[in-house]
């Protein structure tokens, strides 16, 4: 967000910059529509999310568009409203980062693949490779290297291998090249390389090949992210697996040939739709469990296949399709109400409104407000239970889709906001008259780099400083009776109460505010020459 700020500020929108340094982390795509959204809306939170809840929209939209064509409408439908009321997507369409913007392009370039890899045209070449040329934008080689390796998989898998000599490919390495390179062939030219040594060997190569900033974990990391961020659904995906590998199989061996008849689903096509979808899973969880660096965001895309094969799971089940063991569904509802059970114990003990043997080291005072929201999928549990003893399964299904929307929308929209309170720099920023954007005046921090949402909240250049004597040099300067600039430094409140003997007179306290990742009061102190 602050890098896009930059932007906009200086007029300059090729080479991105952090903190008036060159930022390598990330290419330009989403700080060019976020630039957009600051032009229109004003630099603010809303406009800085605005492109990654869009984002979010269209890959709702993808998902419904791709189960509509994989199977038939009903399933696109429901598994639309399944990937819009997961952790994962709503996590990522508040996110200002381009998570959500790379998972829509992503699904973009599968969803035009799978509309016409039967019959390939001069078009569908040009469309993938534009799409995914503005994945690449987005995040990187991710954007390109995934997409073609699930691409790849499949084919191999129908032995449709042949579509890859089509001579619609230099069509499509085309399309995708007057799309990806020249900004990142001008950001070479702008940065002498640097920006490409640094994002392509740090933040691609070296982040796959070792762990960064403390981000690895074991080969369960993402089975395990994917089971919290697909919940509540993630408790019925193991039955979705189960009924779509069947159905992937062209003919089983003889035999499994009557388990197979009574399990899959008998249509060719709809055999094709299940192994893409499966290789989708697979070729993420598998590349990104080789990755040292493990991040939840990584899997992000792999919600919309997920989403599909539970949805088609249930558009089977409540026609009658299919009759899992008659404890399945039973269970699958006991745990959905434990779902919410679980959320409203969990807010009540992480507000401190409830004790407990395992005690959170930082309250969020604000959230035992909102576990009554642990209701939705405890009474979604038990009107589908209602519905499932009367043999009504679309009642069921419609029940269990209500509650969860009624469970994760409000939690996803209003309830962060929460988080807001118990972060500490736009508190003090807005404590502070004097940080006003017409004022001439240098901002310092001491020990909480850990903040760099601060720079888009005094939306100015900081400097970090190293130690207490740089603190309270840089307090000391300048001499306010001569007509200098004011100063303003953020600090930690135990490092200041022991620089406040040595600081100048003329310093004031504006605020404290406690900070919800490193579990301490920051401190905002003033040289500014107001006494008031």
């Amino acid at each position: 967000a602050t890098a896009a700020w930059e932007m906009l500020e200086s007029g300059r929108y090729i080479v991105p910059t952090f903190n008036a340094k060159l930022r390598v982390d990330k290419p330009a795509l989403l700080y060019w529509l976020q630039v957009f959204a600051y032009a229109t809306f004003g630099v603010n939170e809303f406009a800085a999310r605005l492109p990654s809840a869009l984002a979010a929209i269209l890959a709702v939209c993808l998902c419904y568009e791709l189960g509509r064509r994989m199977f038939n409408a009903a399933t696109g439908f429901l598994g639309g409203l399944i990937v819009a009321c997961t952790p994962m997507l709503c996590g990522a369409a508040r996110f200002a980062n381009p998570d959500s913007l790379l998972n829509a392009l992503t699904l973009w370039t599968l969803v035009i693949f799978w509309l016409g890899y039967e019959k390939p045209r001069t078009w569908w070449f040009v469309a993938m490779g534009a799409a995914s040329g503005l994945a690449v934008l987005a995040k990187g080689p991710v954007g390109l290297v995934l997409p073609c390796a699930i691409v790849f998989v499949f084919l191999l898998w129908e032995g449709k291998l042949r579509v890859c000599l089509h001579r619609g490919v230099g069509w499509m390495l085309l399309a995708w090249c007057l799309v990806a390179l020249p900004w990142y062939i001008w950001v070479a030219l702008e940065t002498k390389a640097d920006f490409l040594r640094g994002f392509l060997m740090n933040h691609n190569v070296n982040r796959f090949l070792s762990p960064m900033e403390h981000h690895d974990g074991s080969p369960l990391y993402f089975p395990a992210v994917l089971l919290v961020g697909f919940a509540p659904w993630s408790i019925f995906l193991g039955l979705a697996l189960w009924y779509g590998g069947w159905s992937m199989m062209r003919r089983p061996w003889a035999r499994f040939e009557k388990t197979w008849a009574t399990l899959a689903e008998a249509e060719c096509n709809s055999a094709a739709g299940y192994r893409f979808l499966l290789v989708w899973i697979g070729v993420y969880l598998v590349f990104f469990s080789l990755s040292a660096t493990k991040l939840p965001n990584y899997v992000l895309p792999v919600a919309t296949p997920c989403a599909l094969l539970t949805a088609r799971f249930f558009d089977r089940w409540r026609r009658r399709e299919i009759a899992p063991a008659r404890w399945l569904m039973p269970a699958g509802l006991v745990c959905l109400a434990l779902v919410g059970v679980g959320t409203a114990t969990g807010l009540l003990v992480a507000s401190g409104a409830l004790s407990g043997p395992i005690a959170p080291k930082r309250m969020i005072p604000g959230l035992e407000g909102w576990a009554v929201i642990g209701l939705a999928p405890l009474l979604a549990a038990a009107a589908a239970w209602w519905f499932l003893r009367r043999g009504r399964r679309d009642g069921a299904v419609i029940s269990m889709t209500i509650g969860t929307l009624v469970f994760l929308g409000p939690l996803a929209a209003w309830a962060s906001a929460i988080f807001n309170d118990v972060k500490a720099p736009q508190p003090l920023v807005e404590a502070a008259e004097g940080l006003r954007r017409d004022r001439d005046l240098r901002v310092g921090t001491l020990d909480v780099e850990y903040l760099p949402s601060l720079n888009f909240y005094v939306q100015r250049d900081i400097m970090h400083l190293a130690t207490e004597h740089d603190a309270l040099a840089f307090l000391r300067y300048p001499d306010i009776s001569r007509g200098a600039v004011g100063v303003f430094l953020f600090v930690p409140a135990a490092t200041w109460d022991k620089l406040a003997a040595n600081a100048p007179n003329s310093c004031r306290e504006l605020g404290r505010h406690q900070d919800l990742y490193r579990h301490q009061e920051v401190v905002l102190v003033a040289n500014d020459g107001r006494t008031d």
